[in-house]
Formats: structure tokens, sequence, C-alpha cells
């Protein structure tokens, strides 16, 4: 099987992402809404996008991530109280989706720590947001070790489902080490 490849999103990727996003759409009701409420093109392309790639396996497109500059409201209040810094450090995590018809081929995987890593340079503060229901996606940020800081419902979320997980990744150099057996299991120094 051919290693999954990412690389930087291309106008001429459009169409083919936009099938894709379509097909699996039914299924994984990502977008929540079909169509969205804006053109699949500007649901992809977004004014507030920094960067975008895609995910190629044996040279075809298979999937799509962006990195999206964060708005100075309620979500972006919470991630950046969560994070401790200010929302121009703040990198959302989005348009994550990959084609269905090759799923468990890392693809989502490679395209999140891609997108994960870029987020990170130059002290970037990496966030995103998650519908409730979408089970398969929350575990796999979970079991990267993104962690759920507050919920919301945004204004396309129907009132039956459960509000949206606002998560962040806590970056590495916030990280508490590890104690070396100089403390008790209860954070107390030793006697």
């Amino acid at each position: 099987m051919p290693d999954v490849l990412t690389r930087l999103r291309r106008d001429v990727d459009i169409p083919t992402l936009i099938g894709i996003l379509a097909r699996q759409q039914a299924e994984t009701q990502y977008p929540f809404r079909w169509p969205p409420d804006r053109a699949p093109e500007r649901f992809l392309r977004r004014p507030s996008e920094r960067e975008a790639w895609v995910a190629e396996l044996g040279g075809h497109v298979v999937g799509h991530v962006a990195i999206q500059s964060v708005a100075d409201d309620e979500l972006g209040q919470m991630w950046t109280a969560a994070h401790g810094v200010p929302i121009t450090k703040l990198r959302c995590i989005s348009v994550l989706y990959a084609d269905r018809r090759l799923s468990r081929h890392g693809i989502g995987s490679a395209l999140l720590a891609r997108a994960t890593q870029r987020a990170l340079t130059d002290g970037g503060a990496p966030v995103l947001d998650v519908v409730a229901g979408h089970l398969g996606a929350v575990s796999l940020y979970v079991s990267r070790g993104w962690q759920e800081v507050g919920r919301f419902r945004p204004e396309w979320l129907p009132a039956s489902e459960e509000p949206v997980r606002a998560m962040i990744l806590p970056r590495p150099e916030l990280a508490v080490p590890p104690s070396c057996g100089s403390a008790r299991p209860d954070g107390l120094p030793s006697s």
C-alpha cells in the first residue's frame, strides 16, 4: 500500500475535493448542512484560511485540511482562555475530511498531523471544534491528545443536537514534565 503524502492545496484540486466532500456527507453528516449554506468551494476556501493541504494516495487527491485564523467571538474567547494566549496565536484546524472509500489508510491521521505541526510553529496554539455526534472524529482527536475545553451552539446546529465540542491541543512547551520520584503521588514533597 502506498504512503499517504500531504502537500499544499492547489486550485486544480478543488473539483476533486468537492466531489469527495459530497460523496461522504450523507454518511458522516460533514458538513452538517448539505449543500452547505455557502457554495461548496466557499466551504473549502474560507476568508479566514491561512493554509490548506491535501492528502494524496497513489497520486490521487483523497483528503483535505486547513488552518484558519480565529475570530474574537464566544468560541475564540473560550479557546484563548483555555490556551492562555492571545487570539492572534490561535490556529484553528478545520475542513478535515477524507475519502470514506479509503478509510483505515491513515489519511485523516496524516492530514491532522500535518496541520498540527504547522499550527504549532511560531508559538501557535492549535484549536478545533467538532460536532459532538461525530464520534469517530472526536475519538481521533482525543487519541492524539486534544482536550475538550467547552461546548457551544452555533446557529447552524439544530436544537436536537448536542452542542459542538471546543477542543485544544496543549502546546508541548506548556506540558508539565513528570516527577522524578521526589514527590508523593498526591503532589506533596516526600519526607
